[in-house]
């Protein structure tokens, strides 16, 4: 399962979308799909395609998605690399 969500916290095309709280909701929208994965009794990869640019990976606490190493909230990390420049 691929999460693509753009942006949480915002910065992305529409200044007028985005909300502080979003990199929260985000990493909270993780760990909920990979414990109803987790019920369902089958193995699913959780991947996420995710802002690299600082001002997006800043609005994201993802220290909270690998707390336990023995269970990550994703299994891989997609660093969309388009917003860079320069």
């Amino acid at each position: 399962v691929d999460i693509d969500w753009e942006y949480p916290g915002g910065g992305g095309a529409n200044p007028g979308l985005g909300a502080a709280d979003e990199g929260e909701n985000f990493v909270t929208l993780i760990q909920e799909l990979r414990a109803a994965l987790k019920a369902s009794g089958r193995d699913y990869l959780v991947t996420a395609a995710v802002g690299s640019a600082p001002g997006k990976i800043d609005k994201i606490p993802y220290a909270r998605l690998f707390q336990n190493a023995a269970a990550p909230g994703l299994d891989l990390v997609f660093a969309m690399s388009y917003d860079l420049y320069g």
